[in-house]
This record gives C-alpha cells, structure tokens and sequence, in this order.
C-alpha cells in the first residue's frame, strides 16, 4: 500500500511532464510551419491551451491556439503585432514531429494588428502626419499647398482600408475640393494566417486593425 501512494504520484508527475513536452514540441511546429508559409524573420509566439494536452493530440483537435507575429508585409505593407487566437484547430498528431506535410486548420480565428501611420503617410501628399484623435484620425502637416489641418474617415472596403478626409483646410481655410488629394486605399489584401482586415481605428502608434478568419489553414506543411 505504501508503495501504491508512492507510485501514483511520480506516475502523475510523470504524465504531467509528458504533457507538457508535448505542448511544447506542438507550439515549436506549428511556429516553424507558420514561420516557413509566410517568410518571417522570426518563429512565431505559440501557445496551444487546454488540459490535459495529450487528449486533444490524440484525437487531433485542440481547443484553442495563439500566435504572435511581430511583424508582417501584407502586400507590401507593413504590419506589426499580430496576434491572433485560432479555435476548433485540428492537427495531425505526426505534426508533433514534423512528419506529417497536411495544414493545421481553424474553424474561427479573430486578432488584432497594427499598421503604423508611416505606412499610410507614405501614400499621401508629402509632408503630411498622422495621429490618433479618440476615435478621429487627425491629418496634419505643411506641405507646398500650406498649412494642412484636419479629421479622416476610416474605413474598410474589399480593396483594404480607406482613408477619406472629412473636414479639410489649407491655413485655416476650408479646402473640400482638395479632399481627393487626401484620399488613400491601403491595399492589405489577405494578411498572414489568412486573416482578413474587419475593422479599424485610430490608435497612438498607427491604425489597429481588428481580423478574423473562419475555416482557415492557417500553418502550412
């Protein structure tokens, strides 16, 4: 009896390793796959969630995964902090040790991004800046026109993310037929993990970015 309280804990610690080390060479995999499919720099932050983990390996499904990108280009545009929470994930459980080439897939994913403001000044008139106003995007600047003030509508359409001055003057003057010079579409297309662009707004360092996914290979083999 002595030995049976001695063995059922160690068994229990043991098993706990054992699932840990499992979560552990998942998150390596799926970060080395999402590494390789989009070209990044850098491995990817990955954490897989749920207890215990080996049930869901065994059964190929795992109830939710998180992936950070630190930084990203989405036709050609830049994107930094990405993060995204993927659920009702499947994966094979060869993944574990890389023998296995089929995708790792999602059925829901939501995250959020930032586009930095550079990359949309960069798109407009020189001179011009850029900034977050509480929920208003604030367009500044002196350009060879003058002295430029004034408020832009954010918005998303299939194309990306437009940005279209609602109030407009040119030293102090109102300037509404300059509007159009002021307008810009940042083409973002698809994102990395087949995210797509559902929101945005203004922040401090740039344009976050709200994205989803829904039945998504997200980790290529």
């Amino acid at each position: 009896m002595r030995k049976l309280l001695i063995v059922i804990p160690l068994l229990i610690v043991v098993l706990i390793a054992i699932d840990r080390a499992g979560v552990l060479l998942a998150e390596r995999e799926i970060g080395a796959r999402v590494q390789s499919a989009y070209d990044l720099p850098t491995r990817p932050d990955v954490s897989v969630h749920g207890f215990p983990f080996l049930t869901q390996v065994a059964s190929g499904n795992y109830q939710e995964i998180d992936i950070s990108i630190n930084a990203a280009k989405a036709d050609g545009v830049q994107v930094r902090d990405i993060h995204a929470r993927f659920t009702g994930v499947h994966a094979p459980l060869s993944l574990l040790f890389g023998q296995n080439s089929a995708d790792v897939t999602a059925t829901n994913a939501t995250g959020t991004a930032l586009i930095p403001y550079s990359q949309v000044e960069r798109r407009l008139p020189g001179g011009i800046t850029l900034s977050g106003d509480g929920s208003s995007l604030r367009v500044t600047g002196k350009t060879p026109l003058g002295t430029i003030a004034g408020i832009a509508r954010l918005g998303v359409t299939k194309s990306g993310i437009s940005v279209s001055p609602e109030h407009i003057t040119v030293d102090g003057v109102s300037a509404g037929a300059l509007a159009s010079r002021f307008t810009s579409v940042i083409r973002v297309g698809e994102l990395p993990l087949h995210l797509s662009v559902t929101a945005v707004h203004p922040g401090r360092d740039g344009l976050v970015i709200a994205v989803a996914g829904h039945n998504v290979a997200f980790a290529h083999g």
